[in-house]
């Protein structure tokens, strides 16, 4: 508590801030939904094991490729966000319009 008293306290505090920590702000959704299908195994009751007999390399190496996939899909989805998400509100609605066509098309016709 007293850091983050310390901290709003000063406003030249205030205006820094951890680069590193704010990268992975920016893909903590995709940490959060990743890690149900990358670092967790056996119905979430486990953890992913590459080299069962190295603890150490094992976390090392599974924690670096979940960071990495999950740095790739906040990269996909940023640029995907733009062609499935229009920033007009007719564009938008076009869309839902088209969508909802497609479903009830593909889900009368076998």
């Amino acid at each position: 508590i007293s850091y983050i008293l310390v901290r709003n306290s000063f406003g030249f505090l205030r205006t820094r801030y951890s680069i590193f920590f704010a990268w992975f702000g920016d893909i903590s959704l995709e940490l959060f939904i990743g890690q149900y299908h990358i670092w967790l195994a056996n119905n979430t009751h486990g953890v992913l094991a590459l080299f069962p007999n190295c603890r150490i390399l094992n976390i090392i190496l599974t924690t670096l490729i979940f960071v990495c996939v999950c740095h790739e899909i906040h990269q996909l989805t940023s640029r995907l966000h733009s062609y499935v998400v229009p920033k007009t509100f007719q564009a938008l609605l076009c869309r839902s319009f088209v969508l909802c066509f497609l479903l009830l098309f593909l889900t009368v016709i076998p």
